[in-house]
């Protein structure tokens, strides 16, 4: 038996008993029939450990990306769960004084996301949803998509905020390289803040809303549809719709720079500043880059107060507030509109110096000269060389004649004079040095001249030229005494007074009329132009009259060179003299009237008639 069990054959039936044995014992158990599905196609494959995945770019770390699961999906890795990792730069080239204003710790930025995807045969990687990117000096770039591109650029293809120690940009889309020394945002806006400015606080300091920062009024804003800055030069340009805002100052151009070292700004291609009164009641984040116009709700002194500047070229120092302009120049006040070949203006004093040629145009008036410096808080004008002032005609001149005033009002008038302050609130204007009046034919000469809404003022050697071609006989039948008063009347004085309202005129100090035949001579002399009556009147010497009569006529080119006394003593060589204290000439009535003193006995009173 022992024989039987170590022999193979043994062993062999053994093992066929317990075999026959268990299918016997399985066959007798009730199974339950499991029937497995097969795996749905679009399934990824989930494996639950931890990623790390370095990016390079020309033998360079680029980015890092970590995340504690990975997913399959159409040839792509997908990380959803706690994505983050890194993104690496050389850092940018700058001055040490001068801090970064993004990433200043450009050599690594830490980013996260909420989803993250890597695309290894287009070697891209994506980052959706909750995108952060931060570095150790406090700058922050929020967005909800980024990629990152073998270009080794950061494209953007969402609305993005970056902000920084001292700025804030914003875009509908943008891109930046690993440095972040380059940034391009489109219907972008860049947002310069204060250095002592609550949102530039750094670090852990928590982060204030954008919007909050933009409307702080000492903040610059520069918007535009193409926005870049260049962090190594501290650039910052703009093209398409440009607009930089600050503080009650609007510069609106097709393109320009802003330079953050110097703080300033070149624009050019047709440029507007327009300084705001008012800047409470105006939106500091308009994203529409629409012109912008003065506030509706504007008083008419506020309007009056902005300043509006246009220019084919200018710069603008943000820190010494000093604009200045190139190439059809024009400064818009109110109803006033200045235009130059250049110069500059000074916001902070509200101060102007244009060159080249200026023009100041208001309603009813144009105002010349070679150069003019302004006071715009006061709107006070000061022109010199070759100044022109032009007044417009008010009315088309009646048919038949009409008063002096009228004739004087309905037509346009010209003063020329070296140097003039013009006040444009009081309407006043006051001309110094070689003053020429021109009105029609008409012109009056003086050391100065003051013109105000009330009245017309001319002081030293004044000398006034038919101002009234027949001043002395006024509308006579004679057409032979006609044609001699008709010739030119000049009058002299050491001072004139028009007023404006009634056209009556003053003339003191050295009064002589000359005309044709006749001259007056007097201390003072008083026109009224309602009643047409001109008195001459003296203080001492009596008033003197020569008539030379038709006989022995001087030719008014004889006198035109001389001087009012020279004149006078020239008329009245061998002419016929009437002297009294005072003198009237009724022009209505064509009369002359005599006056004596007390020591004079009568009165003597003549008609003009065809023998004189």
């Amino acid at each position: 038996m022992r024989r039987f069990f170590n022999s193979n054959l043994g062993v062999a039936l053994l093992g066929t008993g317990l075999l026959a044995a268990l299918v016997a014992w399985a066959l007798s158990i009730d199974i339950e029939e499991v029937k497995v599905e097969p795996l749905p196609p679009d399934q990824p494959l989930s494996v639950s450990r931890r990623v790390d995945i370095l990016g390079r770019r020309g033998g360079q770390r680029r980015w890092r990306l970590i995340a504690d699961q990975v997913e399959l999906r159409a040839g792509q890795q997908v990380f959803e769960q706690g994505a983050h990792g890194y993104f690496y730069g050389d850092g940018a080239d700058r001055q040490e004084e001068v801090p970064d204003p993004f990433f200043a710790s450009s050599e690594r930025m830490i980013w996260q996301a909420k989803r993250a995807r890597y695309d290894a045969t287009a070697d891209a990687l994506y980052l959706d949803e909750g995108v952060e990117v931060r570095s150790e000096d406090g700058s922050l770039l929020l967005t909800r998509a980024l990629r990152i591109t073998p270009e080794e650029r950061i494209e953007v293809p969402e609305a993005f905020t970056l902000k920084g120690q001292e700025m804030i940009l914003e875009g509908r889309s943008g891109s930046f390289n690993f440095q972040f020394a380059l940034l391009s945002a489109q219907q972008g806006k860049l947002t310069v803040l204060p250095l002592d400015s609550e949102s530039s606080r750094p670090a852990a300091a928590p982060m204030s809303d954008p919007t909050s920062a933009g409307a702080d009024p000492t903040s610059t804003i520069i918007t535009a549809d193409q926005l870049t800055y260049d962090r190594a030069n501290q650039v910052a340009e703009g093209k398409g719709n440009l607009r930089i805002r600050e503080g009650g100052l609007e510069i609106r151009a097709p393109q320009g720079t802003y330079l953050r070292r110097q703080a300033q700004s070149i624009l050019s291609g047709g440029v507007v500043l327009q300084e705001v009164a008012d800047v409470g009641s105006r939106d500091p984040l308009l994203a529409d880059l629409r012109l912008a116009q003065a506030d509706p709700q504007a008083t008419p002194a506020q309007q009056d107060q902005e300043v509006t500047i246009v220019a084919d070229r200018l710069t603008y120092d943000r820190n010494t507030q000093i604009a200045r302009g190139e190439g059809n120049l024009e400064i818009r006040q109110g109803e006033t509109i200045i235009q130059s070949a250049q110069g500059t203006y000074r916001r902070r004093e509200s101060q102007s110096l244009l060159t080249g040629g200026v023009t100041l145009r208001e309603p009813g008036r144009v105002l010349t000269s070679a150069r003019l410096e302004g006071n715009h808080r006061d709107k006070i004008f000061f022109f010199e060389e070759n100044v022109l002032y032009r007044q417009m005609a008010t009315s088309t001149p009646a048919p038949g004649g009409g008063s002096l005033t009228e004739e004087l009002r309905q037509a346009e008038t010209e003063v020329r004079a070296a140097r003039l302050v013009y006040n444009s609130r009081t309407g006043t204007s006051e001309f110094s040095e070689a003053v020429e009046f021109i009105q029609r034919g008409r012109k009056a000469k003086a050391n100065q001249a003051t013109i105000t809404p009330e009245k017309v003022e001319l002081r030293g050697e004044v000398v006034i030229e038919q101002i009234e071609g027949d001043w002395l006989a006024r509308r006579l039948q004679n057409p032979q005494t006609q044609a001699d008063v008709d010739q030119p009347t000049v009058i002299y004085a050491d001072r004139v007074e028009i007023d404006q309202a009634s056209g009556d005129a003053r003339f003191f100090g050295n009064v002589v009329i000359v005309q044709a035949n006749r001259a007056i001579e007097g201390d003072r002399a008083e026109y009224s132009d309602q009643g047409q009556i001109f008195r001459i009147t003296a203080d001492q010497a009596p008033v003197l009259l020569c008539d030379r009569g038709e006989l022995n006529p001087i030719p008014r080119e004889s006198t035109a060179p001389l001087p009012g006394r020279d004149a006078l003593d020239q008329m009245c060589r061998g002419a016929n003299r009437l002297s009294g204290r005072l003198v009237t000439l009724n022009l209505e009535r064509d009369e002359y009237t005599v006056e004596g003193d007390e020591q004079q006995q009568g009165m003597f009173q003549f008609r003009i008639t065809d023998a004189l």
